[in-house]
Parts: structure tokens; C-alpha cells; sequence
């Protein structure tokens, strides 16, 4: 399955629904960690970590978060943390779906 986004499912024949769902979500795990060792993907992994560490850092040094300036500040490097922690989190639960999902066609055939 690796290395093939375009993959032509109609060529397929599937046993039923749940097993055409398997495949795909087991090829959705397989084409991340394709995209994850493409320059592009080592690229934009690379700055999601980059601002989860650099936030921490930001977080530390806002002398006062009670302060609306503070606060605002806070705030704000939070939710950019969040939203690089969310991509990585999205990569991360399609591996392991596809993963498991490679599993189960295991059983069907």
C-alpha cells in the first residue's frame, strides 16, 4: 500500500463495507508516514515542535498572566501550541488507526 495516494479502490473486491473501510484507513496510516519522511512532512512536523517548545519558553518568560497583557499574551501562545499539538496528534491517531485497522483486515482474509 505504501507510496501510492492515488490508490484505485473500485479495483477492489471487497468482502463487505466494514472491510472496504478497513483498507482505507489502513492507506490513510500508510500515506502519513509516507508524508512524514517527505521533505514537506519532516518540514512541517519539525515546525509544530518547534512552536510547542518555543511556546513554553514564551509561556515562562510573560512576567505577569494576571495582568490583561499577560493574559492576552497567555492566551494566545497557548492556542498556537494547541493548534501545533493538534496536528501532530491528527498524524499521530492516523498511524495508529491504520495500524489497527491493518490489523482487523488480518482476519478477513
Amino acid at each position: 500500500m505504501s507510496g501510492s495516494a492515488d490508490f484505485d479502490y473500485s479495483n477492489v473486491d471487497f468482502i463487505n463495507e466494514q472491510e472496504r473501510q478497513y483498507f482505507a484507513e489502513a492507506h490513510l496510516g500508510e500515506m502519513v508516514r509516507d508524508f512524514l519522511v517527505s521533505p514537506v512532512g519532516r518540514y512541517l512536523h519539525g515546525r509544530a515542535k518547534a512552536v510547542v517548545d518555543d511556546g513554553k519558553n514564551r509561556l515562562a518568560e510573560i512576567e505577569d498572566p494576571t495582568t490583561i497583557k499577560g493574559a492576552g499574551e497567555w492566551k494566545r501562545i497557548k492556542q498556537e501550541m494547541a493548534n501545533a499539538e493538534s496536528f501532530m496528534q491528527w498524524l499521530a491517531e492516523a498511524m495508529v488507526n491504520g495500524d489497527m485497522a491493518a490489523e482487523q483486515l488480518k482476519e478477513y482474509r
